[in-house]
């Protein structure tokens, strides 16, 4: 997860679009947190509205490091005060929507194909791949032989006919059994997986079906899962005004 972390903090920059070096520098001379206004662009529109993805996951395996941007608590209550008065801040609340989305997107697209790869293994691949190719050689005979069956019945040659009928319902009948077979390795290897690991469809992580209570309490209780808890909540209310 430290690459995906990494892209996740550079996606920030972007998104941001401020240099922490700046901003460090400039309080290093001695300049006055408190004379920015709430329209700064220094100051963290995420931590103002909500949360910033940088707290989320601070001391985390899925931490991006500290925020490029300022983090004061004035600045909330500020901002907070403001909103009770009935002030609106619709771009702050775009940008946080905006940096939400691609959190959440890129969770999703990880969740993706960890659900791909719990299917099967390259194992039972081979055993479905086997049973599945017989199953295609009986149905390619059944094929010929209806059609063998009706050539004989047009040439008018009825016991002959009879003959390869026989054949076919017994081609037919095995053709039933391995069809059984199929199904069942199929379900089989599929709950063998399934027992095994599932996928957190919050935050990606695999999960042990095997897991005591405690431990899967545990993680869902972690930071990590809170975190894109809130994030997948905030999201949605977030869209509700946005599309």
């Amino acid at each position: 997860m430290g690459s995906y972390a990494c892209e996740q903090r550079k996606v920030l920059e972007q998104l941001i679009g401020r240099d922490s070096n700046k901003i460090r520098s400039r309080s290093a001379q001695g300049y006055r947190h408190r004379d920015l206004g709430l329209y700064d662009t220094r100051i963290c529109k995420s931590y103002l509205v909500g949360e910033c993805p940088h707290d989320l996951f601070q001391g985390t395996k899925n931490s991006i490091g500290r925020c490029p941007q300022i983090h004061l608590t004035k600045h909330k209550l500020q901002y907070e005060r403001e909103k009770k008065r009935g002030k609106r801040f619709p771009e702050f609340e775009k940008e946080y929507y905006v940096i939400l989305q691609k959190f959440v997107k890129d969770c999703n697209g990880q969740i993706a194909v960890a659900l791909k790869k719990l299917e099967h293994t390259p194992e039972e691949r081979a055993k479905i791949q086997e049973v599945t190719g017989e199953l295609d050689v009986l149905d390619t005979r059944i094929s010929l032989m209806i059609q063998e069956i009706e050539s004989l019945l047009k040439a008018n040659e009825i016991s002959q006919a009879i003959k390869q009928g026989i054949k076919l319902q017994e081609l037919q009948a095995k053709r039933v059994d391995v069809g059984k077979k199929v199904k069942n390795m199929t379900e089989s290897v599929g709950q063998s997986a399934q027992q095994k690991l599932q996928v957190c469809e919050v935050c990606g992580a695999y999960l042990s079906r095997l897991d005591t209570d405690r431990r899967l309490a545990d993680h869902f209780m972690g930071k990590i899962h809170l975190g894109y808890v809130k994030m997948r909540r905030e999201l949605d209310c977030l869209e509700q005004q946005f599309k």
